[in-house]
């Protein structure tokens, strides 16, 4: 390449205006040359050919003498901007004010203000036309996606991206985005198709794939491989630049050690975690790393450093952000509940609500109120009074989408079905109590619509939303269709089994389980409670066995096997686990089994 710049340095010092076109186009040949893999696709093959359309035409007009000075030397410094413009872009970087626009919006999204994200890339998406340009928009787009809570979104985002324009860098890139996309909607085990056929990844993106390859680890019950690829991970990056992946890998094995009930390293690694968050400055890694440290520390170590940290914490948050605010009071009604602390408790719900309402719209706000009822219930500290106040509003959940309306229902349903077991029911109140009823059954027919709207990659949502359909035939009547309510429990379970959710599945076939022993189904039962049996050894350890325990002593002792209803019971015990941490109808399964063991000892 020098040869050709020394060569067209004496042509022009002698005027052999046809030399200097010559050399000319020999020095954009070789530039094709050694750059073939870049040019080779279009977005950088045509810039390229523009380039030297532009720059041929312009020396030809100055060899020809119809471009003279000052014209030829503007035209040349034209052609020197566009040449760095067009090398700046072959490497994948942007430039004003697509880049400053995406700064922005990255700013927004560790600021934990997705919405705000959102609004700065619509309102400037017209900025956006160059294909590199498009892809980094897109990319951008699926990770506000993301802080949103909308993997589904993300995926359909990244779909619109033109892959035949990509390098292999940026391939990896999508790749990887895809495959964390579909970790979250709960497709493991195409999250791990994706990984498997990255081509040579480079080391930047090894926090990326562990992570993946963890939680799709997890999800199968295998806590030990999960911690080995997360450690291997932190071993092999902890001399790269700290980012968020590195941050997520420290927090998720302090999380698998807590789960092994390794307490010490479970911290260690959870105060790094919160560390590097605070380096970071990202609210969402911030929020989690607080809640880990605070929610391990030993007992042994005094409530100063409890408060400490939660002072600390409260610090660090935006009280005129929304999520900042209801992440931050969640987490303290789920800390006093924790300790059965009521007063502080009911304290910290009315502060919260107080706090949070004037920043949400009125549809927030009446969602966040069915949150709060269930907290409220679930804390023991629900008032008449705000009781009365959700009946009030109830109208206004008509107004919400047809899935997030039957969920409310049913949280409403919930708290009224306890209040009438246990004989709380106003008589003003049992009115209020069937109508709803009546609204949850009349809403089966658009749920089972939704589904059929609802991707096969979206394994969580489409679970949950079967779950749904199942609750709102079932509600409160004996007739509905008990074997189609079985199918539905069983399609579960193999939905899960598909897509890699061991745990899940596992849990699912517990129910299939549960049902057949409402309708009296012993041997079906007794069918899926041996598969249980069988899946729980391949998950020893991991804390889903520990209600399932609970589960299996029932259905055993309803098949009339007492002495391995006993053991199971006991296996349970042993654990130390408090019975209050589970769920209510778990509760009453242990005390009845207790009652019912201990008189037939």
């Amino acid at each position: 390449m020098l040869e050709y710049v020394i060569e067209l340095e004496q042509a022009i010092v002698t005027g052999n205006y046809l030399r200097i076109v010559w050399i000319y186009l020999g020095i954009l040949l070789a530039v094709g040359i050694t750059q073939r893999k870049t040019l080779i696709l279009p977005k950088y093959r045509l810039k390229y050919l523009i380039f030297c359309l532009l720059s041929i035409t312009a020396l030809a007009l100055w060899a020809l003498g119809l471009l003279t000075w000052p014209t030829s030397g503007l035209m040349l410094l034209l052609l020197v901007a566009l040449a760095v413009v067009l090398g700046h872009s072959s490497r994948g970087k942007l430039l004003w004010p697509c880049s400053s626009i995406l700064h922005d919006v990255s700013g927004h999204i560790k600021a934990n203000e997705p919405e705000k994200a959102e609004q700065i890339l619509y309102r400037y998406k017209w900025c956006f036309l160059d294909p590199t340009e498009k892809y980094s928009y897109y990319l951008t787009q699926a990770a506000v996606a993301f802080a949103k809570d909308e993997a589904r979104r993300s995926i359909e985002v990244l779909s619109w991206i033109d892959v035949g324009t990509l390098n292999a860098d940026e391939k990896v890139r999508l790749d990887l985005l895809r495959a964390g996309s579909f970790t979250r909607l709960g497709d493991h085990k195409k999250a791990l198709q994706i990984i498997e056929r990255l081509s040579n990844p480079s080391d930047e993106y090894l926090s990326q794939i562990a992570l993946i390859r963890a939680s799709a680890a997890e999800h199968e019950g295998d806590l030990a491989k999960s911690s080995e690829i997360l450690l291997n991970a932190i071993t092999a990056t902890s001399d790269q630049l700290k980012n968020a992946d590195y941050q997520r890998l420290l927090n998720n094995y302090g999380r698998i050690q807590r789960i092994n009930k390794n307490s010490t390293d479970s911290l260690h690694y959870y105060r790094k975690a919160l560390r590097l968050a605070k380096d970071l400055k990202g609210k969402p890694l911030l929020h989690a790393a607080y809640q880990n440290v605070i929610h391990s520390l030993p007992s042994s170590s005094g409530q100063d450093e409890v408060r400490q940290l939660i002072s600390e914490y409260k610090s660090r948050v935006d009280f005129t952000n929304p999520h900042d605010v209801l992440e931050y009071y969640n987490y303290l009604v789920e800390f006093y509940r924790q300790f059965n602390n009521r007063n502080k408790l009911f304290e910290i719900m009315d502060e919260g609500r107080e706090r949070i309402y004037p920043l949400i719209s009125r549809k927030e706000q009446i969602v966040c109120d069915i949150s709060q009822l269930r907290m409220r219930w679930n804390g023991g500290v629900l008032s008449p009074a705000f009781l009365y106040q959700i009946e009030d509003q109830y109208p206004e959940y008509a107004n919400l989408p047809a899935v997030e309306q039957f969920r409310c229902y049913m949280e409403i349903h919930h708290v009224l079905q306890r209040l009438k077991e246990g004989g709380s029911l106003t008589l003003s109140q049992e009115d209020f109590f069937a109508q709803n009823r009546e609204n949850i059954r009349n809403l089966v027919p658009a749920l089972e619509d939704y589904l059929c709207t609802v991707p096969e990659y979206c394994v969580f949502e489409k679970c949950q939303v079967i779950w749904d359909i199942i609750r709102g035939k079932k509600c409160g009547t004996d007739d509905y269709d008990k074997e189609e309510v079985l199918r539905m429990l069983e399609d579960i379970k193999e939905i899960h089994l598909v897509h890699g959710n061991f745990i899940e599945a596992l849990k699912a076939g517990l129910d299939v389980s549960d049902e057949a022993l409402g309708q009296r189904q012993y041997e079906k039962m007794w069918e899926y409670t041996q598969l249980a049996m069988d899946e729980l050894q391949e998950i020893q350890g991991h804390p889903a066995e520990i209600p399932a325990f609970i589960q299996i002593a029932c259905y055993a002792y309803n098949a009339g096997k007492h002495d391995l209803a006993r053991e199971y019971l006991d296996r349970f015990e042993r654990t130390g686990e408090h019975i209050s941490h589970y769920a209510d109808w778990i509760q009453g399964y242990y005390f009845g089994l207790k009652q019912e063991l201990g008189s037939s000892a």
